[in-house]
């Protein structure tokens, strides 16, 4: 199966998601950020089923995650912690801490308008994460 099949065509294909379950990771590993545009809006049909798999990426998911969380869209910032990030292996989770702490003691304008630093700040309390 083409890799490339396993990326939503739009935001209804959930189709490319239940294909890529069947491939699973490592095998996804090369296209975890075309992924995780899809986490972009919980209201997408595709993103739900998205989130639970790439929930169980691993370690390789962390710099992709870090991509999202250092930039300035404080929408995807916000669907991505809360569909992915919250749903991450503790050891996973670990690693993304100190991106966690600056968004709770640092927001950006963007990070307050869409709730970042709460939600953020939830998951570091509710995780028992310490840096």
């Amino acid at each position: 199966m083409d890799i490339n099949n396993c990326i939503p065509k739009d935001k209804f294909d959930t189709a490319a998601i239940e294909r890529a379950n069947q491939i699973g990771f490592p095998s996804l590993n090369s296209i975890l950020s075309d992924l995780l545009e899809w986490v972009q809006d919980a209201n997408w049909p595709v993103a739900a089923e998205t989130a639970v798999l790439l929930s169980n990426a691993g370690l390789e998911i962390l710099p992709h995650i870090k991509t999202i969380l250092r930039s300035d869209d404080g929408t995807w910032k916000y669907w991505a912690i809360d569909l992915v990030v919250r749903n991450l292996d503790a050891d996973v989770l670990l690693e993304l801490c100190d991106d966690l702490v600056r968004l709770t003691e640092d927001p950006t304008q963007y990070d307050q308008t869409e709730d970042v630093a709460a939600l953020a700040q939830s998951i570091l309390i509710t995780k028992e994460i310490q840096s």
